[in-house]
């Protein structure tokens, strides 16, 4: 979300200034009131309005691993999330994993195969010639 403008905030530091009601403020400005005390408030202790510098998120994933990832899916491209996680020690969850190779254009392996659930019993159906047995 972006900052407010620092037109908005001199208005709100007049009108606290003048004495006017944050509710008058909040439908003047369309701004919620936690928003009015944060910059108010720190106007008063810092004596300035800008806001504070917005410095981003840490990249979990440095190119240099982007590249460790690309090559390992290349080698072996049914790698599973956690595989890669373990396998390269990445310090993200699977789930910020699964995005950031969304956005890197790379398919990969969701879960490890397993045999439960239908597939258990689809291959109970079997008989020995790979036909299906039918129920009579």
């Amino acid at each position: 979300m972006r900052p407010v403008s620092n037109d908005k905030r001199e208005l709100i530091i007049t009108a606290k200034q003048r004495g006017e009601n944050e509710k008058t403020i909040i439908k003047w400005l369309n701004i919620s009131r936690s928003t009015i005390t944060k910059i108010y408030k720190r106007y008063q202790t810092t004596g300035n309005i800008q806001p504070k510098p917005y410095k981003g998120n840490n990249r979990k994933i440095t190119p240099q691993m982007e590249e460790k990832i690309k090559t390992t899916l290349k080698n072996k491209p049914d790698t599973t999330t956690t595989e890669l996680i373990n396998k390269l020690n990445l310090k993200i969850s699977k789930s910020g994993l699964s995005k950031h190779l969304a956005k890197m254009n790379l398919s990969y392996k969701k879960r490890p195969p397993t045999l439960t659930g239908k597939n258990e019993t689809m291959s109970s159906q079997l008989n020995k010639s790979g036909k299906q047995n039918r129920p009579r």
